[in-house]
């Protein structure tokens, strides 16, 4: 007998209290928007394979000459991973960056003609491409509506309420219309040990009055 497929779930809208500190975020941080610095989207995929647990700063220093020299997914499959290797060598782990950068475009040219696949499906079937940066290359070369559940966003939404989820998976489904602001406000205000609380533009909407208190009295 022939199934009904139900229809998707969809996320769940705002609540007053979530577009209240949406809204001062936004006032606080309208410079919030990826640190990394690429002109189209396999640019973008080679900086977030360099960012893994490294500085944006410092993947934005070493991409100025990476780029120069490399212009297209054939051009990254055609460099030896050992002369990968020396090109980004200030950044951590760069051994095995180097080879997922290889084997990541390799497996573009051979694939998918050299182009950056602008779907999720096929993204994360790439060498070294997981769910967060498929999503931030979809989210910010492509335009698509999606999010990339780093530490801090995980962090904040789970201190804000936003999502009582800990599955990064689970979480993004959550947070599908907040951005970047999360990042930019675990950065600057919501730190992970030492929260600047009275600095917070949405301290009166946290849901940890007392650690909030706490904090602030010991400013």
């Amino acid at each position: 007998m022939a199934t009904t497929r139900q229809p998707k779930a969809k996320a769940a809208a705002p609540s007053a209290r979530m577009r209240e500190i949406l809204t001062r975020l936004e006032k606080v941080h309208p410079d919030a928007k990826l640190d990394l610095d690429f002109t189209n989207p396999l640019e973008l995929l080679i900086a977030l394979i360099l960012a893994a647990q490294a500085r944006d700063d410092l993947v934005n220093k070493v991409t100025v000459d990476l780029f120069k020299t490399h212009h297209t997914a054939a051009d990254f499959a055609a460099t030896p991973p050992a002369r990968l290797q020396t090109q980004i060598s200030k950044i951590n782990f760069y051994r095995n960056k180097a080879k997922s950068i290889h084997n990541c475009c390799r497996a573009l040219v051979e694939r998918f003609g050299g182009k950056v696949p602008s779907n999720l499906e096929d993204l994360v079937s790439l060498p070294g491409v997981g769910r967060k940066t498929a999503n931030i290359v979809l989210g910010n070369a492509f335009g698509q509506q999606t999010i990339g559940v780093d530490t801090h966003v995980m962090r904040l939404s789970q201190r804000l309420g936003f999502t009582k989820k800990t599955d990064p998976d689970k979480i993004e489904t959550d947070l599908m219309t907040i951005g970047h602001l999360m990042q930019y406000h675990g950065r600057r205000v919501c730190l992970a040990k030492k929260p600047k609380c009275p600095e917070c533009t949405i301290k009166d909407l946290c849901p940890f009055p007392q650690k909030t208190k706490i904090f602030t009295h010991n400013r």
